[in-house]
């Protein structure tokens, strides 16, 4: 089906010896190569929601997580939003443990850096989101987090072994920011949810059909955080998350990773050549997980 798959409807960083620093901005690509020392965990300790936390890529290209507190979350949409689909229903999660999550999508730069090629359909290179990539290529044995963890593993950096992708409650719950409307920036019932023509509200935001003008998703951080820090949760590139596709039920969960196996695996974040509707901070897609096209990629995430 044409937008949700198969779905039924500049602070630099300083780099101090084996210690990842809380960051407010990007690294400099052209900052400090890590350090061959010992390699310190991820941070465990208590730490302020929207701290930051940076790691080196090959090539000096910096790839910034945000840090996201444990905590408890309505999943889902109810049954008054406009644009739901049937597969939202409502459930009460709690995440028991922090967690980080990129800062925003991963990047053409950052999965050249790490996999030497760049597979982009809309191969404009730099902060361009990746896409074109595949579940597969991202959890393979030699996918993108095979190489992630490898690299910080080879460099001694924090994190190695423990990046992945988010899992579904854990992407909605950072896409949401801490807020219950359809999008984290507001319900912005005052825009059309399924035309592709301008509305302001949308356009200081995300981009999606309606301002969609290249064909191909913008440079990612372009748009305001969300409550956060995350940019583009809304729009841009689809984003593939760790589990299985199925149909919420009803019941409260704790730390839910979806179904043991299936056939679909799950997409969220919408798309810059969706109508709005498909880039609520709800809304669900999914594909097989061997699928590519131009307008869905990744954000990463890891335990700490």
């Amino acid at each position: 089906m044409p937008w949700r798959g198969w779905n039924r409807m500049t602070l630099p960083v300083i780099i101090v010896t084996a210690v990842v620093l809380t960051l407010t901005a990007l690294a400099s690509p052209d900052g400090p190569t890590p350090t061959t020392a010992t390699p310190p965990a991820v941070p465990t300790a208590a730490g302020h929601q929207g701290t930051t936390v940076a790691v080196v890529l090959p090539g000096k290209v910096p790839l910034v997580l945000v840090r996201v507190r444990a905590g408890t979350f309505t999943m889902g949409s109810p049954s008054s939003e406009r644009g739901r689909s049937d597969d939202e229903t409502p459930h009460q999660v709690t995440l028991t443990r922090d967690y980080l999550i990129g800062k925003t999508e991963v990047t053409q730069a950052q999965w050249e850096a790490l996999m030497g090629s760049n597979p982009s359909y809309f191969a404009s290179g730099g902060d361009a989101p990746v896409e074109q990539v595949s579940w597969d290529d991202i959890n393979g044995p030699d996918g993108f987090l095979a190489h992630l963890n490898g690299h910080l593993a080879a460099t001694r950096q924090a994190g190695a072994g423990r990046m992945r992708l988010p899992s579904e409650a854990e992407w909605e719950r950072a896409a949401r920011g801490g807020t219950t409307t359809r999008f984290s920036y507001g319900d912005a019932l005052g825009c059309d949810d399924v035309v592709c023509k301008p509305c302001p509200e949308h356009m200081r935001h995300m981009n999606w059909c309606g301002n969609n003008t290249s064909g191909g998703a913008a440079p990612v951080g372009r748009k305001p955080a969300n409550p956060f820090g995350l940019h583009d949760v809304h729009g841009n590139v689809r984003e593939w998350v760790q589990d299985w596709y199925a149909p919420y039920d009803s019941s409260a969960q704790t730390d839910p990773t979806g179904p043991a196996g299936g056939v679909m695996r799950a997409i969220r974040g919408g798309r810059n050549d969706q109508p709005a509707w498909f880039c609520r901070s709800a809304c669900r897609s999914l594909d097989p997980p061997a699928t590519r096209d131009g307008h869905t990629g990744l954000r990463v995430a890891a335990s700490i």
